[in-house]
């Protein structure tokens, strides 16, 4: 992963992505808000070893931070705490998410040097979301 950090992507294409906000019980208003920004991501190597995933916004920021393989408490963008965690695999950033309520997600981010493409699941959804990013220059 180390070739990809602190390289940021910015999002230019999204499949399903309305489907799951849906499912995931995010209202109509912030489904609305999350379309119309262009957002940005970025993983960073933080000095003491740890991992930064970041998302960025003109509304909203978020920063979750972590040891691969170990498990942590996220805030989301929208202020929700999940309990989270990630692993590496190559260039493969696998991330699950697992509400209070029970409801799991992996997001799946494959890094290349010119683009980011993730890949979304949950259980009980029965579609696949593809989010595409490109490298911003």
């Amino acid at each position: 992963m180390d070739n990809f950090l602190g390289k940021e992507y910015v999002m230019v294409s999204q499949e399903n992505f309305d489907d799951y906000l849906v499912f995931m019980g995010v209202s109509y208003l912030n489904r609305k808000l999350a379309f119309s920004i262009k957002s940005i991501v970025c993983l960073i190597k933080n000095e003491d070893g740890t991992y930064s995933f970041i998302f960025k916004c003109k509304l909203a920021t978020s920063n979750a931070k972590f040891i691969p393989g170990e498990k942590f408490i996220e805030t989301k963008a929208d202020g929700s705490k999940v309990e989270a965690l990630i692993t590496f695999e190559g260039n493969k950033m696998t991330h699950i998410q697992i509400e209070s309520n029970g409801r799991t997600s992996t997001h799946l981010r494959e890094f290349f040097p010119d683009r980011l493409i993730v890949t979304t699941t949950a259980k009980g959804f029965d579609k696949i979301v593809t989010r595409k990013f490109e490298l911003v220059k």
